[in-house]
């Protein structure tokens, strides 16, 4: 493998730059959630450059299928909550604004900072980075995490549907 980026990486690079700026400049929600999708799907591209074929199926699979369904419920569900958004006036001072863009930045460059300190290690256990591997850490190592993150999707997908039927029951006096 060379370090250096081929063509196709760059096309790849530059979609995921344009499809993730969609994701934030879109006005109409299903456009975003589109864009957010192409997203996802160059990213699992991405992922079967570097030879990792698990994670870029599971990337396919679990967010652009699974929470890309969900994402989309939650903007059928609350369709007209943008409308009444736009209602209201932002309350942020170019200041605050400032300062988040500038901790932002600063946080980035020290991330950056750490992730080109890091040298690789060839000390790797064997086995590492393959399913089973990620499959025992998951299962086996993280159970009770892994359990507690999707007790806290059902929970926040109660929510979301109780949340909806009692804003239609307020809307139009009946379900």
């Amino acid at each position: 493998m060379t370090a250096f980026a081929t063509p196709f990486d760059w096309i790849l690079g530059i979609i995921l730059i344009l499809s993730s700026l969609g994701v934030i400049l879109v006005k109409k929600p299903v456009q975003a959630s589109l864009s957010f999708m192409l997203t996802l799907l160059t990213l699992a591209a991405l992922y079967l450059q570097l030879s990792a074929d698990f994670i870029a199926v599971m990337q396919v699979l679990v967010y652009a299928g699974a929470i890309l369904v969900l994402f989309m419920f939650v903007i059928i569900l609350f369709q007209d909550a943008h409308q009444q958004i736009a209602l209201y006036k932002t309350r942020s001072t170019p200041f605050l604004l400032l300062v988040a863009a500038l901790s932002f930045l600063s946080l980035l460059a020290l991330v950056g900072n750490r992730l080109l300190s890091i040298h690789k290690s060839a000390d790797l256990p064997e086995g590492f980075g393959t399913a089973e591997a990620l499959g025992k850490s998951l299962y086996i190592d993280f159970f009770f995490p892994f359990e507690a993150v999707v007790l806290l999707f059902l929970v926040a997908i109660i929510g979301a549907v109780y949340i909806g039927k009692k804003n239609k029951i307020k809307g139009n006096g009946k379900l």
